[in-house]
């Protein structure tokens, strides 16, 4: 266990250091060659220097098939959603939004970057959890926003916060979808999936190995033993050798 986990790890390092040095090369290259590099802040907004880094440490993460590849996904998602909510928060100067905009965050980036790192790498454990976190994380935001725009109005008509009165039918909806979702999954798939994902009892493609045998395996029959002759028949004495009667 010990040894995947270190080998995972350097999986993940040597991604990233591959990243960093094509970047490098790449800005190297444009001013070798006379690109003008300089952006304007002010045309794309400076929440792209966070979106662009947790883009990055995202999609790092989701090629990485060990555990090490899920922290760095949860990672990248909450990062890359951190920076589009200020991106919207700066073109709309809609800032009040925080009182609602955090469930985005957590747990519906966690739950997506699960949804998106199980479903990849075939891990049916992850991928359910990943969609209950993001189904959780959705409601809870569709519930707040309703409450503080469509009751508080705290955006006063900025960017979404016109919407806020038909956010709670929107939660209603996604609810009712969960529910369906749980009732029509698989039960026993699930139940395979969840003892498996317990146990660490995965094949190598990611599916669970199939369920144990409801019974032990039978042991190879013994050899038979040899013979004996039943009691009740008499044991007829054996003859001592005739001699020859030569001399001796």
């Amino acid at each position: 266990m010990e040894r995947e986990e270190g080998r995972g790890s350097r999986r993940a390092a040597l991604v990233f250091g591959g990243l960093l040095i094509i970047g490098g090369v790449a800005l190297l290259a444009a001013q070798l060659y006379g690109y003008d590099l300089r952006i304007d802040i002010d045309r794309i907004g400076w929440p792209a220097f966070v979106i662009v880094p947790g883009l990055l440490m995202l999609i790092t993460g989701l090629v990485l098939s060990d555990e090490p590849g899920v922290g760095l996904s949860i990672a990248g998602g909450i990062i890359t959603t951190v920076g589009l909510i200020l991106g919207y928060q700066l073109l709309s100067d809609h800032f009040a939004s925080w009182a609602y905009a955090w469930a985005l965050v957590a747990p519906t980036s966690v739950g997506l970057s699960m949804m998106l790192w199980g479903g990849l790498h075939l891990r049916g454990g992850m991928f359910r959890s990943g969609l209950v976190s993001l189904g959780v994380g959705l409601v809870l935001f569709l519930v707040l926003f309703a409450f503080f725009e469509g009751v508080l109005n705290i955006g006063r008509e900025r960017g979404l916060a016109a919407y806020g009165r038909q956010a709670l039918p929107f939660a209603l909806i996604v609810a009712g979808a969960l529910v369906l979702l749980g009732r029509l999954w698989p039960s026993r798939r699930r139940r395979r999936w969840e003892a498996a994902w317990q146990q660490g009892d995965w094949q190598a493609g990611g599916w669970p190995a199939g369920p144990p045998p409801t019974a032990p395996e039978a042991a190879a029959p013994l050899a038979p033993e040899p013979a004996e002759p039943p009691l009740d028949r008499p044991v007829e004495p054996t003859a001592p050798p005739e001699e020859d009667g030569r001399p001796g």
